[in-house]
């Protein structure tokens, strides 16, 4: 029989001389550089947080953070999962130095001091500046869907939300009754069912009473403040919405967002919202940066996706000095037959196939085919468009509205009566009982399309290839990498909270790379002083 080899140690061996919990980690473990990075920042903020005066001595937030951020890197995010690594993980233990902590420590450190969660975010992206890397001269900005804690079939339509909470009021109301009966009598006058099977049942339906009802407070809030009203409303998470998912189909979703320097890598903003608008706030973000890194001015560039080319953005951008670089679909392809030299003389016979056109379903089934915007030619000089057959169709009227909190104007443009019937295109041009065609854009019309021409050159797309990495990295690695796909807390800022402590677990990772790649970084303690 071969000889197998003992164990160094049984387990009940008393030992003289105990193992030091340092020489456990190797020197070049990434654990000891999180815990330099970490001691090196500054924690007063946190430290005034606690009355040091009364009570036992508590553990210090450095500590707390530190098993936080590393069981993110570690793909450990939940409080009782955290709490067992804590104990049986040699690493854990070396950065904590021993200590014990319990997971409603752990889970209620993260949910609270937002203030002093954002400014522990900028320190680590500082960090990333200590040693050379944080230019923030170009930013880049996007957004993603993440999962919400409510499951997929916990919605409502807000009818279904007021009929439940008729029902489940005269439910709470019956066997509140039944439970004070229970309380003055014995169990044979109830029959079988006793006293404690009627708290039981009692407690559920106040539970569900409660979701219902801050589901209608938050509908009730959505119709005060003038949005929109979804169509179904989560139960569990109110706050979030049915949205589409990345994966596909539809859940209650939370949009995350990050902007990040796309020289270092390093996030550098951070939100979420409720809705898919995230173009919205790009611009919100970008001003964040400067108030949050002490800039003078907001960054120069930004780089983003086609849904932030919006006009609004386009203006706002301007006005703040941003160069936006973001693709834009105007219709404006090389092959567009409708961009002639003169668009006042007709497209040729050969070209009016080539011209775009949209296909609408009408009632009956049957289907419709015209020319779209795209086949009209917008003449900045003298505000009108030009129709495929060369006819101008001058400015009308203008139309404001507030929509989803925007100011939108569209300017109206309309063709002659005359110059639509008598024109061979007619029956490819005018719908229904029209008589002429009529186009119309919004108030950025031009800089949409001066933005697209600029997207159209060499120089903006190679600029704006440089969003890709930078850009998407974050929420590739804190999907995949860490396993993030659905957040654990509820409600809008508790989820702000967690998104934050992912970010910062990412510019962690980041800063690790960055540090590996730099063979003699300068001292990471000086900014604790």
């Amino acid at each position: 029989m071969a000889n197998f080899s003992a164990p160094a140690i049984t387990r009940d061996q008393l030992v003289l001389f105990a193992e030091r919990l340092d020489e456990i980690i190797p020197a070049d473990h990434s654990v000891r550089v999180v815990d330099e990075i970490l001691r090196g920042l500054n924690w007063s903020q946190w430290e005034q947080l606690y009355n040091r005066r009364i009570g036992q001595p508590a553990i210090h937030p450095r500590v707390v953070a530190s098993a936080i951020l590393y069981g993110i890197l570690c793909r450990i995010r939940s409080s009782r999962s955290l709490e067992e690594a804590l104990i049986v993980r040699s690493d854990f233990r070396w950065l904590v130095e021993g200590r014990t902590i319990d997971h409603t420590t752990l889970s209620e450190f993260r949910r609270k001091n937002s203030a002093a969660l954002k400014d522990l975010f900028v320190q680590i992206a500082l960090v990333a500046r200590d040693i050379g890397h944080l230019p923030l001269a170009t930013l880049g900005f996007d957004g993603t869907r993440m999962r919400a804690n409510n499951r997929k079939t916990g919605t409502r339509t807000p009818e279904e939300l007021r009929a439940a909470k008729q029902q489940l009021e005269a439910k709470f109301k019956e066997l509140e009754a039944q439970a004070e009966a229970a309380d003055g009598s014995d169990d044979e006058r109830l029959g079988d069912q006793s006293g404690h099977e009627i708290n039981e049942e009692l407690s559920d339906v106040s539970r569900r009473r409660k979701r219902v009802a801050a589901a209608l407070a938050e509908l009730e809030r959505l119709e005060s403040d003038g949005e929109k009203v979804p169509a179904r409303l989560p139960i569990t998470d109110p706050q979030s919405r049915v949205t589409p998912n990345k994966e596909g189909g539809f859940a209650p979703n939370y949009t995350p967002y990050a902007t990040v320097d796309v020289d270092s890598g390093i996030v550098v903003s951070t939100g979420v919202i409720s809705n898919t608008d995230e173009d919205k706030h790009m611009l919100t973000s970008a001003r964040d940066v400067k108030e949050s890194f002490g800039l003078d001015e907001v960054p120069s560039e930004m780089l983003a996706d086609g849904m932030m080319s919006t006009g609004d953005n386009l203006a706002m951008c301007e006005e703040a000095g941003i160069d936006l670089y973001s693709p834009i679909k105007l219709g404006n392809s090389p092959d567009n037959p409708a961009l002639r030299d003169d668009p006042s003389v007709p497209v040729t016979e050969e070209d009016l196939d080539r011209l775009p056109t949209t296909t609408t379903k009408k009632k009956d089934g049957t289907k419709s085919t015209k020319f779209n915007k795209d086949s009209f030619v917008y003449d900045e000089q003298s505000n009108l468009y030009r129709c495929p057959a060369g006819k101008s169709l001058p400015y009308w009227n203008k139309t404001s509205q507030v929509e989803n909190g925007r100011q939108r104007v569209k300017y109206r443009y309309k063709a002659s009566v005359d110059d639509c019937a008598g024109c061979p295109l007619a029956a490819r041009c005018l719908s229904g009982t029209a008589k002429s065609r009529q186009i119309s854009h919004e108030q950025h019309e031009a800089k949409r399309i001066a933005h697209a021409k600029k997207m159209s050159g060499d120089t903006a797309k190679e600029k704006y290839s440089r969003r890709r990495h930078p850009g998407e990295r974050p929420f590739a690695m804190i999907k995949s990498h860490f396993g993030a796909r659905q957040f654990l807390t509820r409600g809008l800022d508790h989820v702000r909270d967690e998104w934050c402590w992912l970010c910062s677990a990412f510019n962690l990772h980041r800063l690790l790379r960055l540090i590996a790649s730099n063979p003699d970084p300068p001292s990471l303690r000086h900014r604790a002083s």
